[in-house]
């Protein structure tokens, strides 16, 4: 069956209206995306970020990009976190010293190292994607990552009595940087 254009363009824009969604409102299964640090998430964001992407183009880490949905159409060009390209420094403050707006504040190191932008949490599925779970591989690279102490890969008994490794986040001490899931050569772990 041949779409008219109209059709086909009609139904792009309610498909992209439906991905994107907005921030604030029901995103089903999907998660909110992780704002920097020092933007005190999304919805302040969104009011006072232009989309200059200085702080995109300036974070040494790389972990920032520019949003193309992930906020919803108005977020477009505001600056998200993609764990999958770096994560955050500890003591970096760039971000907020590049920012001409304040969507970003400026923080100190100390500030810095413990605004929480999220939390780590192991995936759906995370028992057949972790090396050291499912292989009993010697992995324990999102622990060795960690600045904060936050993950630990532990021993314990399964039910059957054999001697299983896996992560444990402890939600109290993790800020959400990201090195974990960086660092994760499975994905059996993000940040949320």
């Amino acid at each position: 069956m041949e779409m008219r254009r109209r059709g086909f363009l009609l139904g792009a824009m309610a498909s992209t209206c439906a991905i994107g969604g907005d921030v604030d409102g029901a995103r089903g299964a999907r998660a909110l995306p992780v704002a920097p640090p020092g933007s005190e998430g999304g919805a302040r964001l969104r009011t006072r970020c232009t989309g200059c992407n200085l702080c995109v183009a300036k974070c040494p880490t790389k972990v920032l990009k520019a949003a193309t949905l992930e906020y919803g159409f108005s977020g477009t060009m505001m600056p998200v976190m993609d764990f999958s390209r770096g994560f955050c420094e500890k003591d970096c403050t760039v971000c907020g010293e590049v920012c001409p707006t304040g969507a970003i504040r400026r923080l100190t190191k100390e500030e810095k190292a413990q605004t929480k932008i999220g939390c780590a949490e192991l995936v759906d599925g995370w028992q057949a994607r972790c090396l050291a779970f499912k292989d009993g591989h010697p992995c324990a690279l999102c622990e060795k990552h960690c600045a904060y102490g936050a993950v630990k890969v532990v021993t314990e008994n399964s039910k059957d009595g054999k001697e299983i490794r896996r992560p444990v986040v402890d939600a109290s001490k993790c800020v959400g940087c990201g090195a974990c899931a960086h660092c994760c050569p499975a994905e059996a772990i993000a940040v949320r």
